[in-house]
């Protein structure tokens, strides 16, 4: 058996990867801002808001402000997975960038980045000089459960915080994520199913993409161990951000490699991911628990 493999194989096999994780990622990646990130810890600076000052007569200096001035640490994390090839023939199916293998890796790819930016949104933000200030989300950015599903009250309250802050600007967009079951009882509320209050057919499609100037995204548990919207018991914790408000820091983009590994007499079949997210503002982010039973 040969143990090389033309170099188009794994080139295909990587730009396959790199493609299907893009794609695949739209539920969270299309909604934040990006920026590549030139080293494996980075800084993402912030400035608050200042107040024009009254001209108190005539030729008087211009009066001076402090402008407010933060910043936001992102640390890169590393996410690797591999698998083993040991016949021949397989390798073939190296040629094609959809086939198996990369769809599995592009796919997992695609899930780690959702967890990882759902875990920045609702967890612990990092500021201060040497990024060591811990931020948590405030309680005024979290709506309970209440012993609740997903209501429409609830996300009039979500919509009203946001916009209160002025987090909401004209043309910016409000993302919710959710699960299947969440989506399922909202459908079922009398505002979102009936013609009179949504132009959406929502009981032909039997999804919700847009309502109350949200856009809706899908994002269902791998199994029970491997959540990506967090579930304690039988509350589920939803996120609603408007774009601005997430930051997601990409150190090294989803790329895979092939390679002959003699000691197993095997192809080695690999991909991998370095990233990094932070809430840039806690105004821009709101919580929405639900009962999930």
């Amino acid at each position: 058996m040969s143990d090389q493999i033309p170099s188009f194989n794994y080139s295909a096999y990587s730009a396959g990867v790199e493609a299907l994780a893009q794609q695949m990622t739209d539920q969270t990646r299309g909604t934040v801002v990006e920026e590549p990130m030139t080293g494996k810890r980075v800084y993402f600076d912030q400035v608050g808001a200042v107040r024009m000052q009254p001209k108190l007569g005539r030729a008087v200096d211009i009066p001076v402000v402090n402008t407010p001035h933060a910043r936001r640490s992102v640390t890169a994390r590393d996410f690797y997975i591999r698998d083993f090839v040991d016949e021949f023939d397989k390798l073939k199916v190296l040629n094609d960038p959809t086939n198996a293998y990369s769809q599995a890796f592009a796919a997992a790819a695609a899930r780690e980045t959702d967890r990882v930016l759902v875990e920045a949104a609702l967890g612990s933000a990092f500021t201060g000089e040497e990024g060591a200030t811990v931020v948590t989300l405030p309680s005024g950015q979290q709506i309970a459960a209440g012993g609740s599903g997903f209501t429409l009250d609830k996300l009039r309250q979500a919509v009203r915080v946001l916009k209160s802050q002025n987090a909401v600007m004209p043309g910016d967009q409000i993302h919710v994520f959710w699960t299947a079951r969440q989506e399922e009882e909202f459908i079922n509320t009398t505002e979102v199913k009936s013609s009179d209050f949504n132009n959406q057919k929502v009981m032909v499609d039997g999804c919700l993409q847009h309502f109350y100037g949200c856009a809706f995204h899908r994002i269902e548990d791998v199994t029970a161990g491997e959540r990506i919207l967090p579930k304690a018991s039988t509350t589920r914790s939803c996120v609603a951000w408007v774009k601005s408000g997430m930051r997601l820091g990409i150190w090294k983009k989803a790329h895979g490699r092939v390679d002959y590994l003699p000691e197993r007499d095997s192809w080695q079949v690999m991909a991998g991911l370095s990233i990094g997210a932070t809430r840039m503002e806690e105004n821009k982010v709101v919580q929405i628990d639900v009962v999930e039973s």
